[in-house]
């Protein structure tokens, strides 16, 4: 339901103002039949004293009236109570004196007398409407600025709470990123605090894999994923007797063989209640299924994640090149000749061409800006893990130093084999 304008609701009320009794009675014989309050005064102070008391909207005054005329009341009105209609009735020899009225008192409208009973109500009926027309009009303005001031009150609330919601996100993104990055190492530890597995073996992996993506200039996201399975690649064989991964694959008999790759199904279950690495646990439960649809899940290649493929190239190549597959370690010119021969079956032709075609996308000298723990300064930001012996994690990739941080490294260094050599990205590092 619309909101009504009040005052439409209250009858109106007309005010009839002569010295003559007999012009009241016969104004009130003819307005008592309307839809108004009709009020009667006998002269100008009397009607505004009645106007103290009362609401008037129209006022019908005579000209003539001794003490006060009907143009002097009318322009008192025209101050005291400008929404006020203003209707003065004069006679034919008061023209100069009603154009007079007419500009002192802001009339609205004369009517000659003697005058014409419909032309009077119909006078009035116009006088009225143009004061209810203002009315509400003035009502609507109120409502319209009150409901203007409530939206930009709305709006402003609105916005702030945008504001906090989106800082409250942040900090919440902030967090689960801090929380993930921290899933992550710990995941990785469990491989490389285990004596049979290798962590030198996972970074390889990961490293290989993020240069192929990158190759593919796929998105930085998909890049960070596709590396953290490679990291990972291996944690399924936590569950699995060391027998089956202690020796080269081919060593194994047909059972044993089938046995190794259920590591998929342990990886599965470990990485199930970490629901934000859905996408990393579908590229390592896919590894080692084939294009050819042989796999262990008997996908075909539109079925195989992308990254699946990539991680497949890059974990092979190090297990040939670390004597994983075959009891015989492969140099740079035997393991092309074996992972050709796999070339369209078992892995993706693409991403192998990409392997075999960037002969530096695992050398050495791809490693950039390696410096020594002396040439740390504060502010330089580690590019790639760094690890101990044993291969655990001791600082993550994307830690900044400070002065704190070199001095604890330095002296970590001094109980290790051999020096740290670091990775870094900074200005001030020479390439």
């Amino acid at each position: 339901m619309s909101e009504k304008n009040v005052e439409t609701e209250i009858p109106m009320t007309v005010l009839c103002v002569d010295d003559e009794v007999n012009i009241l009675k016969s104004m009130k014989r003819l307005l008592h039949r309307q839809n108004y309050q009709l009020l009667l005064a006998e002269s100008g102070a009397q009607a505004l004293e009645i106007m103290e008391q009362n609401k008037i909207d129209l006022v019908i005054s005579d000209m003539k009236m001794p003490g006060m005329s009907g143009a002097q009341l009318l322009e008192k009105v025209a101050i005291t109570e400008p929404d006020c209609h203003r209707i003065l009735l004069t006679g034919y020899s008061d023209m100069e004196s009603t154009i007079d009225a007419v500009n002192k008192g802001k009339i609205h409208r004369y009517l000659q007398k003697p005058w014409n009973n419909e032309e009077v109500i119909q006078t009035i009926e116009e006088g009225l409407e143009k004061v209810r027309l203002k009315h509400e009009n003035s009502h609507l303005q109120k409502l319209v600025k009150k409901q203007n001031s409530l939206l930009k009150k709305l709006n402003q609330n609105l916005e702030d709470k945008v504001k906090l919601r989106t800082k409250q996100i942040h900090v919440a993104m902030q967090r689960i990123e801090h929380n993930n990055s921290a899933t992550q190492k710990v995941l990785y530890n469990l491989i490389s605090i285990n004596p049979n597995l290798n962590g030198g073996f996972a970074n390889s992996v990961s490293l290989l894999a993020k240069r192929i993506a990158e190759k593919l200039s796929l998105p930085k996201q998909q890049i960070n994923t596709i590396s953290y399975a490679a990291l990972l690649c291996e944690i399924g064989l936590l569950g699995l007797d060391t027998a089956l991964y202690s020796k080269p694959f081919k060593e194994l008999n047909y059972n044993q063989q089938q046995e190794y790759l259920e590591q998929i199904k342990v990886a599965q279950l470990v990485l199930a209640p970490a629901t934000h690495l859905q996408d990393v646990a579908d590229i390592i439960t896919c590894q080692f299924e084939t294009l050819n649809g042989s796999g262990p899940k008997k996908l075909v290649d539109a079925q195989i994640p992308l990254g699946a493929k990539i991680l497949a190239v890059a974990r092979d190549y190090w297990r040939y090149k670390m004597g994983r597959i075959n009891p015989v370690k492969l140099d740079d010119t035997t393991f092309p000749i074996e992972m050709t021969k796999l070339k369209g079956t078992h892995y993706d032709p693409q991403i192998l061409d990409i392997l075999l075609d960037n002969e530096d996308i695992v050398s050495d000298e791809f490693v950039e800006n390696v410096i020594t723990t002396q040439e740390l300064e504060p502010g330089m930001t580690l590019k790639y893990n760094i690890l101990n012996d044993k291969h655990i994690l001791v600082l993550p990739e994307g830690h900044v130093f400070n002065q704190a941080t070199i001095l604890k490294l330095t002296q970590f260094e001094k109980s290790q084999a051999k020096p740290i050599s670091l990775i870094v990205e900074d200005d001030r590092v020479e390439a």
